[in-house]
This record gives C-alpha cells, structure tokens and sequence, in this order.
C-alpha cells in the first residue's frame, strides 16, 4: 500500500502531486471524450443528414433537429458536470444495448450509405448492467472511428454469447492503418476503448494494416 502524500519526504511529496494531477488529467480528457465528444460527433453528423434532406421531407428534418437538440443539451450537461466534478453518470436502461446499437447504426447508415450489417445472438437481459454499459460506449465509438476515419463502405457488427463469455466484433473494408503509429499515440479513442474493456474484465484486440481493413474483437468473461 502506498504511503498517504502528507507523510512522504517534500521531493517524494511534489512527485507524487504532479503524478496524481497528470492522471486527473488524464482522466478528465477521457471522459470528456467518451461522455462528451461523442454526443457532439454522432449530432454532427445527424446535421449533415438534415443538410441532405432539407428539401425532401420536413416531418423528418423536424424529427432529427429534435433529436440534434437533445444530444447537443446532454453534451452541455456532461461538459458542466465534469468541470463541477460531478462524476455521476447517467446509467443506460438494462437491456438495451441492443436496441441503442441498431438506432446509431441507423443513423450512421442513413448518413453515409454504408452497407451496415448488424447481428446481435445477446438476450436483452443476459448481461449484467456494468458490462452492458462499457460495451456500448466501447463500440459507438469504434462505429464513429469507423464513419469518421476509415474510409469504408462496409461495416458488420455482431454480438454473440456463450455460457462463459460474451464477444463483439466490428470489422469494416476501409484503408486500415499502421499498429505500430498507433500504439505511439495518446489517441484517447482506441485507449480510452481498451480501458473501459479492461475495467470490466475483459480484452480488446485490433487487427489492421494500411489498406487491409480493420478489425475490432472484445471478449468479456461472464463468470
């Protein structure tokens, strides 16, 4: 165990607070971008949606401005509560995850003209809430990875279960990238995606190479 800072030696002591404040840090840019930058991503793109549509159908640029709006207000909420340090968060409904996937790939279908293929073999209430939860922000996000920077024209996603263990796996057909570039960075997506599999237990491995297309696979222990 650790020794409190109060009792270290001054030299130890500023280590230590320089320490605690770069993981703080840390910390607050990862939940800016898993509560907060995603919201905005996934509104962006329902504008340029609307963009499209803006001839076409009023009833449904009515019904995505409304729902623009609403994600917009979450992200200011959530942007609020993390400079106020309010960390609670808002628990996703149990059983849901499901659901929750198909309406962003919806929406990212309707937006890109991916061919998305989305298979889920999970019954609605066979996970437990925590793994539920770290599973659906992990994934948004290696959808939006996938819409934003592969460059793809087809996405599959599918969700299986076993006994043991439940397993993701999201693959798509764009340009890949170089692993090793990767592993250099402190692009908070893929790290941020790895931390919240590995809080839950679980393990996320990424299959790539520049032109090749890329690979997400998460297996998450149930016992």
């Amino acid at each position: 165990m650790s020794k409190p800072i109060a009792k270290l030696k001054p030299a130890k002591q500023k280590e230590a607070i320089a320490a605690a404040v770069s993981e703080e840090r840390q910390r607050i840019a990862r939940e800016i971008h898993d509560r907060a930058l995603q919201l905005l991503s996934t509104a962006r793109l329902r504008l340029d949606m609307c963009q499209r549509q803006l001839s076409d159908d009023a009833a449904t640029l009515k019904k995505e401005l409304s729902v623009v709006e609403e994600n917009l207000d979450r992200a200011i909420t959530e942007i609020r509560n993390l400079l106020a340090e309010n960390q609670t968060d808002e628990e996703l409904q149990v059983g849901s995850l499901e659901r929750r996937l198909k309406e962003e790939l919806d929406i990212f279908r309707a937006r890109t003209g991916f061919k998305l293929d989305f298979q889920c073999a999970v019954g609605v209430h066979n996970l437990p809430a925590p793994i539920e939860r770290e599973l659906y922000f992990t994934l948004r996000e290696g959808v939006l990875n996938a819409v934003r920077h592969s460059r793809a024209t087809e996405l599959h996603l599918s969700l299986s279960q076993t006994a043991k263990s439940c397993q993701a796996r999201l693959r798509d057909n764009g340009v890949g990238f170089a692993l090793a570039a990767t592993a250099a960075s402190n692009h908070y997506g893929l790290k941020g995606m790895k931390e919240r599999i590995r809080k839950i237990g679980g393990e996320l491995t990424l299959q790539t190479a520049p032109g090749q297309g890329t690979e997400i696979l998460i297996t998450v222990p149930l016992e």
